[in-house]
């Protein structure tokens, strides 16, 4: 696979990512699926494909016994990384805090 191959790849799994954080928006909030389920269906078939590959590769390293003993809770990282971006703020119609015509957080509550 080429750099531009595996860019291309990222840029699509980002952008199904991101739509199924909106579709279980959805779902949360308004009960329903705001997209067609057969769209839906599309990008977790992307992103299922890449969470396999990924639990594939956890198990073969776990089990290789190469990394060394993760001290602390592993979910901390996460957490903090969670944190910063809940802060950001940004006007990236990609980004899920992306600003557009009724994307400002005081619109939720009126």
């Amino acid at each position: 696979m080429t750099s531009t191959d595996i860019n291309a790849q990222m840029d699509s799994l980002q952008v199904a990512a991101t739509a199924l954080i909106t579709d279980y928006s959805d779902i949360a909030t308004q009960g329903c699926l705001a997209e067609h389920p057969d769209q839906v269906d599309h990008r977790l078939g992307l992103v299922m494909e890449m969470l396999a590959a990924v639990q594939a590769a956890v198990k073969a390293e776990r089990a290789d016994g190469a990394w060394p003993v993760l001290r602390g809770h592993p979910g901390a990282e996460h957490d903090q990384r969670a944190a910063e971006y809940a802060h950001h703020w940004c006007d990236c119609q990609h980004c899920l805090h992306g600003g557009g015509p009724g994307d400002d957080e005081s619109d939720i509550w009126t």
